[in-house]
């Protein structure tokens, strides 16, 4: 692979931080063109995907130092992003919340910015594998079928599949047919169920970190359909469940 894109002297630009880099231009450019074309407010967006991307960087940071405390020598090596070590889950959680709360600050339309927020990252998530593909940052285990020298490319699948959600999602985000949050929940849905399934190529799949790493997509997965299903499904007063109630019994009845 090419961990460094090149170097001169004693310069080196790595393909890991420049692609994390390019993907959050990316993603703020496409979250700007989304935003004008609904008409909604600007001004402060800029520093919405500023906090945002450094939460996101953070969050991921202390993840990996919760699981690999044994390989930093002080607590403040956290703030060591050239050192490299990640954790995707923790970063997009974290990312995901300070952008929840700076655009709540700003009163902007919730739902429509977690929207077109969820299309941007997607975006910027697919720019960002690319980098880790060309890092080399994950291994995948042996195979014979979408292989690279033998070994499955986890994290070019992985970028496939958010190329893959996003053009779904551009489609139906502009058909304007779905009610504000839905496209949200599907973008969440989505990708957790990609890393999930993806998670099971690793090398390393089965073993303790990667086992919990899984089990914490698969969670995730559950957790957002019941709070998609709590906000967005029919409501059902406790009058009609008692009235399916009694048709279900009546027909076991019968």
């Amino acid at each position: 692979m090419y961990p460094i894109l090149f170097s001169v002297g004693q310069f080196k630009l790595y393909s890991f931080g420049s692609f994390i880099a390019l993907g959050a231009l990316v993603a703020g450019l496409v979250l700007y063109r989304l935003t004008r074309s609904r008409k909604l407010p600007t001004q402060h967006l800029f520093d919405v995907v500023l906090y945002s991307l450094l939460g996101g960087l953070i969050g991921a940071r202390v993840g990996y130092y919760i699981l690999y405390a044994e390989q930093f020598q002080s607590f403040w090596q956290i703030f060591y992003f050239w050192q490299g070590g990640l954790v995707a889950l923790t970063g997009i959680i974290t990312g995901f919340l300070v952008f929840l709360y700076h655009i709540r600050q700003e009163k902007a339309p919730a739902w429509i910015m977690l929207d077109v927020g969820l299309i941007a990252f997607l975006i910027g998530w697919a720019i960002g594998k690319f980098g880790c593909h060309l890092s080399a940052c994950t291994v995948g285990r042996a195979g014979t079928f979408l292989t690279i020298n033998g070994t499955y490319p986890v994290d070019l699948l992985s970028l496939i599949w958010a190329v893959l959600l996003v053009a779904v999602l551009w489609r139906l985000w502009h058909q304007q047919k779905l009610q504000d949050g839905a496209i949200l929940f599907l973008a969440i849905e989505g990708l957790f169920l990609g890393e999930f399934l993806l998670k099971t190529l690793k090398a390393d799949f089965g073993e303790g970190l990667s086992r919990l790493e899984a089990a914490a997509y698969l969670l995730l997965i559950i957790g957002t359909y019941f709070a998609f299903w709590r906000l967005h499904g029919p409501k059902i007063n406790r009058q009609q469940l008692g009235s399916m109630m009694q048709k279900l019994v009546s027909r076991r009845r019968a």
